[in-house]
């Protein structure tokens, strides 16, 4: 069995196959920014009370964006109104002008070249996040398995990338 994540295993005995890093922006509706203000850095989002669009996690206690400063990764303690289990609403959310997403690039490529969304608190981009198979580790692994996620790989590397660079 295996599993496409964005997110980092902890400790397991689960293997992973890496795919890409990947590139993430906080965006927002022009709508949002014009009735909210344009929050300039990760210290505006949390002084500010944005309404920050947040991924729930399973048994994610409170919201934290890692976030890149003069000083290293710092966490940001964010709050909203709106959370889910499903990027995808959160986009959608992020587009009617309900708040501020943390979003991987590839994820809403499209809308920042329309202008559907822009990018705020660019004084703290986000750390990039690594797109990875997750698998168990089987000592005779299925061929079709171990051909199908370097199938997978190479395709999903290069799309990426190809979309990454045309959003930026």
């Amino acid at each position: 069995m295996w599993r496409f994540s964005l997110v980092s295993p902890r400790d397991s005995t689960l293997r992973i196959r890496k795919v890409a890093d990947c590139k993430r922006v906080i965006c927002a509706a022009p709508s949002y920014i014009a009735a909210r203000g344009m929050p300039e850095s990760g210290e505006a989002l949390v002084k500010d009370r944005h309404n920050c669009l947040n991924l729930r996690y399973p048994g994610a206690p409170e919201f934290q964006w890692r976030l890149q400063t003069d000083n290293g990764v710092q966490r940001f303690r964010v709050g909203g109104r709106f959370e889910s289990d499903d990027g995808d609403v959160l986009t959608d959310w992020a587009l009617t002008g309900q708040g501020v997403v943390l979003k991987p690039v590839f994820e809403v490529a499209d809308h920042l070249r329309s202008g559907a969304l822009v990018p705020v608190a660019q004084a703290n981009p986000p750390e990039d996040i690594q797109m990875a198979f997750l698998f168990t580790h089987r000592r005779h692994q299925d061929p079709k398995t171990r051909l199908f996620i370097e199938f997978m790989v190479d395709r999903l590397a290069a799309s990426v990338r190809q979309t990454e660079s045309a959003a930026i």
